[in-house]
């Protein structure tokens, strides 16, 4: 059935993510009309507005979920950002897409849950690493029973020496993490995803800065401050799932890595292992073993342009949200966790 207007959308924060990836996205969906932009920032905000067409401009958050005219609200803040933002936007009645992570605390995801379902609204963290064709591909590897149960799987999301020292990611009042929620969170969600989303059950981690308080490794990206600087730089942890399924993680954005960026997860099954970025397996046959390679037709959209659109179907069909917030909710918490565990010296047990 033709929809007989466009959704209407308005966008909070016009950082690059928001101008490189979701505000181009938007503009890609037919049936999407991006009517309103904000950014704390008046110059910034100016901009996008007339960078891209759009024709309201505002500072404030607030005003924007407060227009009546819009049904989706897309959040691209910094991370502390995403909770007030949210619940204002489904407060408001809008449906909302956030960057990741979709909030930094299990805490807080449970008030935006709660918030989603009391407004019967749809709420989704932007994992655009979900959408790209070879993920999907390996899901449906997984989920053809190839890879039989999982029983252990390796992440990795290692930077050599690419710190962002612009925004708000050096400041933990702004991020809530380092490179654990910065681009931990991309590979563990798509690890997760490919596992089933087991629920963490017990987790022990480490958060820890090596590097990014001296001088000895260049910033790839620019320098940043030191004296602000206050996350990790580089954070480890291991996980235990209900399903007795375990987890390796490591995370850092400086580094002596052989590779400049190793962003890739390795799951073992007892049927087969699968490798993401490669898209190879291994396994056996006839009593030989196997190895082979997944290779998915060409993609039709980029991953994040592929994000947005799996987010407006789901909103004009009424169809359940593509990330739910409850799989999300088990990412964090094993993040969260691996902070718990540095602070206390201690395991942590998880109860969602």
């Amino acid at each position: 059935m033709k929809r007989e207007r466009k959704l209407r959308v308005g966008i909070i924060g016009t950082g690059g993510i928001s101008r490189g990836q979701h505000i181009p996205g938007w503009q890609a969906v037919s049936g999407a009309e991006i009517v309103a932009v904000c950014d704390i920032n008046e110059a910034a905000a100016k901009k996008a507005g007339a960078d891209f067409n759009v024709p309201n401009v505002f500072t404030d958050f607030k005003d924007l979920v407060g227009m009546k005219a819009i049904d989706v609200v897309d959040v691209c803040t910094p991370n502390k950002v995403h909770t007030p933002a949210v619940l204002a936007a489904l407060n408001a009645g809008k449906h909302v897409i956030c960057e990741k992570p979709l909030a930094v605390t299990v805490k807080e995801i449970k008030q935006m849950a709660a918030a989603a379902k009391r407004k019967r609204r749809k709420l989704m963290t932007a994992q655009h690493m979900r959408f790209g064709g070879l993920s999907q591909a390996l899901k449906k590897f997984v989920d053809g029973g190839e890879v039989g149960e999982p029983y252990h799987a390796v992440v990795h999301a290692l930077r050599r020496n690419t710190l962002p020292a612009w925004g708000g990611f050096i400041d933990k009042d702004l991020s809530g993490g380092g490179p654990c929620m910065d681009i931990g969170v991309h590979a563990l969600d798509l690890c997760m995803w490919l596992m089933g989303c087991p629920k963490p059950v017990r987790i022990s981690g480490s958060a820890k800065v090596n590097f990014a308080k001296g001088y000895d490794i260049p910033g790839g990206w620019g320098e940043w401050d030191r004296k602000r600087f206050s996350v990790e730089d580089w954070a480890a942890g291991f996980v235990v799932f209900d399903t007795g399924a375990t987890l390796s993680l490591e995370s850092s954005w400086l580094g002596h890595h052989e590779a400049k960026g190793d962003m890739s997860c390795l799951i073992y099954g007892k049927k087969a292992t699968l490798q993401y970025p490669s898209g190879k397996y291994a396994t056996h046959k006839n009593g030989a073993f196997l190895t082979g390679v997944i290779e998915p037709a060409p993609e039709k959209k980029r991953a994040h342009a592929a994000e947005i659109e799996a987010f407006f179907q789901c909103v004009v069909d009424g169809k359940p949200s593509p990330v739910p917030v409850e799989e999300t909710m088990r990412v964090i918490a094993v993040l969260e966790g691996i902070y718990q565990s540095e602070q206390t010296g201690r395991e942590v047990r998880v109860r969602l």
